[in-house]
């Protein structure tokens, strides 16, 4: 979840707090010197008060929620976006224009995928994915297939990874795990029942996470080794289809596998003699995809 949306959910808090919250999202002036004193100076609060308020919201005090809201507002304010990826056209354009409207869409969630990325936690990724003796992938819903696909691209290449592709079976999918294996778990919003099951099993099973999931703290953001947040533009329901996340979750399994492979180069030579092999009657005449000889 946002901060801001934090905020705007005031229905459980105290006068005070509504106060604090109301201020965060109406004064928009850069606060990055405020300290927590002058701050409780300004709302005629006790600094202690400004401190329970930023735990409330998840936070160890003024200082890292003052961070996390900078980088939450800078976020929002150089990312915007020409399509709205909830409703990326109207019914009244013409199918030219749709196929264009997306064609942006795509190009413009790509850019702020990767504007959310850190390089040591990419680095830090691509790592982990090396040293493990078994990877796992795990994603409900529309994005399952994606893991599929990642999985099979992986296995492709000689690396030993599974498919979590049901809950009930995975503590024996988990069987011979080991502490320090890999699990990839993706989820936009990080709060579903499956992951909060699932992450009490990596926890005790001392497994690595990497998390593809929403900008902002979640459940599965708090417990992940390594967060790789997608592009956070598209609501959870209202919209005409999952087009942001898609591509961003895509974008995000491609950066892991080439990551992977650009340091385990002759792990495609293997796989590209296995695909000779079982593929030899597959064959083209056109000289773009044709294979060299």
């Amino acid at each position: 979840m946002l901060i801001k949306e934090s905020l705007e959910n005031q229905e459980a808090m105290s006068s005070v707090e509504k106060q604090l919250s109301d201020y965060f999202l109406n004064d928009t002036s850069e606060i990055k010197e405020l300290t927590a004193r002058q701050l409780a100076n300004d709302l005629y609060v006790s600094p202690s008060t400004v401190t329970r308020f930023c735990q409330r919201l998840g936070f160890s005090g003024f200082p890292e929620f003052k961070e996390a809201l900078i980088k939450e507002r800078l976020y929002l304010a150089h990312n915007v976006q020409d399509i709205d990826v909830n409703q990326p056209f109207l019914p009244s354009d013409s199918i030219w224009s749709v196929a264009n409207n997306i064609r942006q869409l795509y190009t413009e969630v790509v850019a702020d995928t990767l504007s959310l990325q850190d390089y040591q936690q990419l680095e830090s990724a691509t790592k982990k994915l090396s040293d493990a003796q078994h990877i796992y992938v795990y994603s409900a819903g529309d994005h399952r297939h994606l893991a599929e696909i990642f999985a099979n691209k992986m296995l492709r290449i000689g690396r030993p990874i599974t498919q979590l592709s049901r809950t009930d079976l995975v503590d024996f999918y988990l069987q011979e795990s080991v502490a320090n294996d890999v699990v990839v778990l993706i989820s936009y919003s990080g709060e579903t029942q499956d992951i909060h099951r699932l992450m009490t099993i990596m926890d005790n099973r001392k497994l690595q996470v990497i998390a593809l999931t929403a900008y902002g703290k979640n459940t599965l953001s708090e417990h992940a080794d390594i967060l790789l947040p997608m592009s956070t533009r598209e609501r959870l329901i209202q919209n005409f289809g999952n087009f942001s996340t898609d591509v961003s979750v895509s974008y995000l399994l491609d950066i892991l596998y080439v990551s992977y492979l650009s340091r385990h180069v002759e792990a495609n030579e293997t796989k590209m003699q296995i695909e000779k092999e079982y593929q030899r009657y597959r064959f083209t005449e056109n000289p773009i995809i044709k294979d060299q000889s």
